[in-house]
């Protein structure tokens, strides 16, 4: 294993100062090298160097870019973008055997040496279960074939790239994918635990904490669900929110709005219920 820690994150321009805050987190809090792989979508050259200078901590930056996938994927709330955690084993070069992935809502406050040299005990990813689930969420969750009891959000996840590439596990997902329902309510989330049930290391609630009310010290901050935290001020009276927006002020630019082809989301959702008709 290199010396390196592997941190991949996947933004487009709507989310720029979430990667923004995620990834200086990350360099801050850990105590190795840190090369940061950002899957990006629309981001502007002016951005990309702006980040660069946030990051230059980093031990390496590199901007990569999703391969092609089926374009009715998208939804209004996911966009086509969040599929490219399922295609981490390709995007990475092969010399890079783990990496972390984290969503851009994160706030990293714990060192992430400790997370990449994490035994998987055979394993192929590592993640954390969600916990307090909504019981439609519950019935939603059994009726695409997984255990309520073990799905994990991948917000962040630990991921064996090695075991990934030798198992053929991206083409794997894709196979999976076919099988289940057109329309999927967490979309790749749904598609990660269905596939890999069973081959999962549960880690503690630590690594993705989803409670904005929670200090980051210590631990991941994972400010899940809505409004984002850019969308939002930091006199909540939340400490998690709060820390959030302090290293946001470092950062200081302005997410753009996310653009969106209205008609194409509608034509997508309309595939989306054909093929669960014809299923």
């Amino acid at each position: 294993m290199d010396n390196f820690v592997h941190v991949v994150l996947a933004s487009d321009s709507a989310t720029s100062a979430g990667l923004a805050v995620a990834g200086y987190s990350a360099i801050k809090h850990t105590s190795r090298p840190v090369v940061l792989w950002v899957i990006q979508e629309g981001l502007d050259s002016e951005t990309i160097s702006a980040l660069r200078a946030f990051w230059s901590s980093a031990a390496e930056v590199h901007m990569l870019s999703m391969k092609n996938l089926p374009w009715w994927w998208a939804t209004e709330k996911i966009p086509l973008l969040s599929w490219a955690r399922i295609q981490l084993a390709e995007l990475l070069p092969p010399d890079v055997m783990r990496c972390i992935y984290i969503d851009t809502d994160t706030l990293v406050g714990r060192d992430l040496v400790e997370l990449t040299e994490l035994p998987l005990e055979g394993k192929q990813m590592a993640m954390v279960v969600t916990d307090r689930m909504h019981p439609n969420d519950i019935e939603y969750v059994r009726s695409i074939g997984t255990d309520p009891d073990c799905w994990y959000n991948a917000g962040v996840a630990l991921i064996d790239l090695e075991a990934w590439r030798l198992g053929g596990v991206t083409d794997g997902l894709l196979r999976c994918k076919k099988s289940m329902p057109a329309d999927l309510w967490f979309q790749d989330q749904d598609l990660l635990n269905k596939y890999f049930l069973g081959k999962v290391r549960t880690i503690d609630p630590s690594w993705n904490r989803r409670d904005a009310a929670f200090s980051p010290e210590g631990q991941i901050l994972h400010l899940a669900g809505k409004p984002k935290p850019w969308e939002t001020s930091d006199d909540s009276g939340l400490a998690g929110l709060r820390a959030w927006h302090e290293v946001y002020r470092l950062w200081g630019r302005a997410p753009s709005p996310r653009r969106q082809n209205k008609i194409k989301l509608r034509t997508a959702a309309a595939v989306r219920r054909f093929l669960a008709l014809i299923r």
